[in-house]
């Protein structure tokens, strides 16, 4: 079998009910030029049995059981299994449109870049997710802009030899794996580009499952560290896992009125 362009790596935990989602929409790329590598973290639902009913749909797919839960351990698995020269790191809980791959690639051809990714849509028509996810573009574009390093989590795309010139994920890391990456790619000289068009659907689930307030408190506390070429290893209260997210929490409207104030502010300030 002809050696594929991309290897799309999804490392998965408890995902029985959201990777479904994103298998099926790589099963339905307009190119067929990439392969699938799954890879559990020791999941407790049917997760592995779930990914394996889509090797009819994707000839290429590899589903691999890591010893324990880990997104650096579990992407550095699926990198060595890879056959790809490009990776694509790509969230469980992601919907990829299906000209993604098409797409991705014209980009490399026009670009040559070394690391990107794509601007992302919601997974919701509501106003506020749509408001949410435009100012998390805008973010991505401004490391980019203002030159700061990242490799946004919910999708990489990196060579395999910008990967491997800084030897993968750092396994350490239990969070901010995704800005330590970025940050050891910057002092290498290769820095995040963006291809301006929406390629994926970015799951906001966390949000409505622990509260917005809580975790974009976490994501603001992320994000400093990054104009100051900075990552964290740990983030007290974040946990990884579809298991998460069985239930929806209702959400807080008086608090979260008053954060919508502050960005607004925010906003205005930054670009006004």
């Amino acid at each position: 079998m002809k050696r594929p362009y991309f290897s799309v790596i999804i490392p998965a935990l408890n995902e029985e009910k959201f990777l479904p989602h994103l298998l099926a929409s790589l099963s339905v790329q307009t190119k067929k030029n990439f392969e699938v590598i799954v890879v559990d973290g020791h999941s407790k639902d049917k997760t592995v049995m779930v990914a394996r009913t889509y090797a009819s749909k994707l000839p290429r797919l590899t589903v691999l059981v890591s010893e324990k839960s880990s997104l650096p351990l579990q992407r550095n698995m699926g990198a060595r299994k890879a056959r790809g020269e490009w990776y694509v790191f790509a969230d469980a809980d992601s919907v990829l449109l299906p000209y993604f791959i098409d797409r991705i690639e014209q980009y490399i051809l026009t670009h040559t870049p070394k690391l990107f990714t794509p601007w992302a849509s919601p997974d919701s028509e509501n106003p506020k997710d749509a408001q949410f996810t435009l100012f998390a573009n805008v973010y991505i574009e401004s490391t980019a802009i203002f030159k700061r390093p990242l490799a946004p989590g919910p999708l990489t795309i990196v060579h395999q030899s910008a990967f491997d010139a800084v030897g993968g994920y750092d396994e350490a890391h239990k969070f901010h794996e995704d800005v330590d990456f970025g940050l050891r790619l910057f002092q290498k000289g290769i820095r995040l580009e963006i291809l301006p068009e929406t390629l994926y659907v970015w799951s906001l689930r966390r949000f409505r499952s622990q509260g917005t307030l809580k975790v974009l408190n976490q994501y603001i506390l992320g994000v400093l560290p990054v104009f100051f070429n900075r990552s964290f290893k740990h983030m007290p209260g974040y946990v990884m896992g579809g298991q998460l997210y069985s239930k929806r929490k209702k959400l807080n409207r008086s608090v979260l009125r008053v954060y919508e104030k502050k960005l607004k502010a925010l906003l205005r300030e930054l670009f006004v």
